[in-house]
């Protein structure tokens, strides 16, 4: 008869732990069910989160747009995301490589850009101001990076598209709710500042026309264009709507829409901005009222700001004056701006001049190479197979990048998003598992 062979403890090491798990999470289930039960579900989520790089992805876009509730809950919730989202890639690439293709030209601008940014923080370092700047940069090139590494590796950027589109819209109808309880005097919803909502809803305009081309029920898409666009109209951005028109130009004279549609759309806003006025008069009274008080101040203080930034970029036009330096020394370059303004003047409200102030003309000519390069692969993807999604980046890239002239967008999620939907749908050499 044999005898079993003694335990040799290979077992230890996977038991202790799944012991020692199982003992903590008993206890905080009987002292604080409800709290042990949230952290459950939110380590379940983490995990999933994890090992699925896809899914993670999708997540922060889905949730960019409603950054500031996100705050209410953790102000550390979108950097959290974030991060998840590069460690659940840095996870699969470890496990193997998504594919075999030729590096994208965005990636490679990206990193030229992420050269100057590092050189101009080592030339002028502006303390925590320029290191939280950094950092907030460092965070969208990252997304980039994962996102075009996705796109191009299997996750489809119509499905991308459709999640960006699909909260543009439930934020959209957040902030009509918010400005209709009088909230506020300008749709702003999950945004702070209207006009970095009406940047969110600009690049979704295009994507949500792109899309109803292949959805099962089209007018889904009509529905959501006609809410993001109303919501649009309601922040009462100007550059939004100088972007607005830029797209439509745009988008007729590629071709991609007909004069009769566009009147037509056309029509059917107006009659629910009549509706808006026929139910609400009184509240739009009052937001034009205050839009039109201030008009008049916005301009010039935006004209010295412009001021400052173009001053701040002359005097260090390499690599300007460091992340960060705008926020800190624009006052020192400017003749006129007021001291006692209502409200901070910590941006410039031109995105391609704050980046000049900051990185110089070479940071300024690799973030406009990103966004020439992206332009370029969408491009080449609309010509090759007709596909009207890259016809739409296309579109949205022109239009936010026009708007861009007017507010400072850099630090936030649609330009990089564009960027990374450019690059996704480029052409790609040499693409395996």
């Amino acid at each position: 008869m044999s005898l079993a062979a003694p335990p040799t403890g290979r077992g230890r090491p996977v038991v202790v732990p799944a012991l020692t798990a199982a003992v903590v999470l008993g206890l905080a289930a009987g002292f604080a069910p409800r709290e042990a039960l949230l952290g459950l579900l939110l380590l379940g989520v983490v995990v999933t989160l994890l090992l699925r790089v896809d899914w993670a992805a999708l997540v922060v876009v889905g949730t960019a747009v409603f950054e500031d509730y996100l705050t209410l809950v953790d102000p550390r919730a979108v950097k959290g995301l974030a991060a998840l989202l590069v460690c659940s890639w840095l996870l699969r690439r470890c496990a193997g490589l998504r594919h075999r293709s030729d590096v994208s030209p965005v990636l490679v601008c990206a990193l030229v850009f992420v050269g100057v940014l590092l050189a101009a923080t080592v030339l002028h370092a502006n303390g925590r101001t320029g290191l939280d700047i950094l950092l907030r940069y460092a965070g969208f090139l990252a997304v980039l990076a994962v996102l075009t590494d996705c796109m191009r590796g299997g996750l489809a950027p119509a499905r991308v598209a459709r999640v960006y589109v699909v909260s543009c819209t439930l934020a959209s109808v957040c902030g009509v709710l918010v400005y209709i309880l009088g909230g506020d005097r300008r749709v702003g919803g999950p945004i702070e500042d209207p006009n970095d909502l009406a940047f969110f809803l600009l690049a979704a305009l295009p994507l949500a026309f792109a899309l109803r081309r292949t959805a099962r029920r089209g007018w889904t898409y009509d529905l959501a264009a006609g809410l993001v666009l109303l919501a649009l109209l309601g922040t009462l951005s100007r550059g939004a709507l100088v972007g607005v028109a830029v797209m439509l130009f745009a988008a007729l004279l590629m071709g991609l829409v007909r004069l009769r549609l566009a009147l037509g759309f056309a029509a059917l806003l107006g009659a629910g901005v009549l509706v808006v006025l026929a139910a609400f008069p009184q509240l739009v009274d009052t937001s034009l009222d205050q839009k039109g008080h201030v008009a008049g101040q916005n301009i010039s203080e935006r004209l010295d700001l412009w001021q400052s930034a173009s001053a701040m970029t002359l005097e260090s036009p390499v690599l300007g004056l460091g992340p960060g330096s705008f926020s800190l020394q624009h006052r020192d370059y400017a003749d006129s701006l007021p001291r006692d303004v209502n409200h901070h003047l910590s941006v410039a409200h031109n995105t391609y001049l704050e980046i000049s102030s900051e990185t110089g003309l070479v940071g300024l000519t690799a973030f406009l190479a990103i966004l020439v390069a992206a332009y370029a692969g969408a491009r080449s993807r609309w010509r090759r197979t007709g596909d009207l999604l890259g016809a739409a980046v296309c579109v949205a890239l022109l239009g936010t990048a026009a708007a861009a002239a007017f507010v400072t967008e850099q630090y936030f999620l649609p330009l990089w998003l564009l960027a990374a939907l450019g690059a996704g749908l480029a052409p790609v050499r040499g693409r395996g598992a």
